[in-house]
């Protein structure tokens, strides 16, 4: 895959958590950066609890520029959707690249 077949805009953000004046715990997003990214739709699969309505549960992989602050429990924001970073594999598919395995829920 060529640099010119990274077409896609998408967001990484990581995990930002701070303490309420309430005692609890707040969670929020910060850009960590802007990547162009090549993405591929994988398969879906129903997830749910006893006793709770089922949940569609989308992967997909998506190929960038290798950025060694991306890492497992991120979010990758593409064309509106935001997807969990479930996993990060440096050098692949070649030095120089990476391929990030997301999912996102729909319900």
């Amino acid at each position: 895959m060529s640099i010119s077949e990274l077409r896609r805009q998408a967001i990484l953000s990581q995990p930002a958590e701070a303490e309420t004046v309430f005692g609890g715990r707040s969670r929020s997003w910060t850009q960590l950066a802007a990547l162009w990214v090549a993405l591929t739709p994988g398969a879906g699969r129903e997830s749910g609890e006893e006793g709770q309505r089922p949940t569609l549960v989308q992967s997909a992989t998506a190929e960038a520029r290798d950025l060694s602050a991306a890492a497992r429990g991120q979010r990758l924001g593409v064309d509106g959707r935001d997807w969990r970073v479930i996993a990060v594999a440096h050098a692949e598919p070649r030095l120089g690249r990476m391929t990030l395995t997301l999912e996102a829920e729909s319900a």
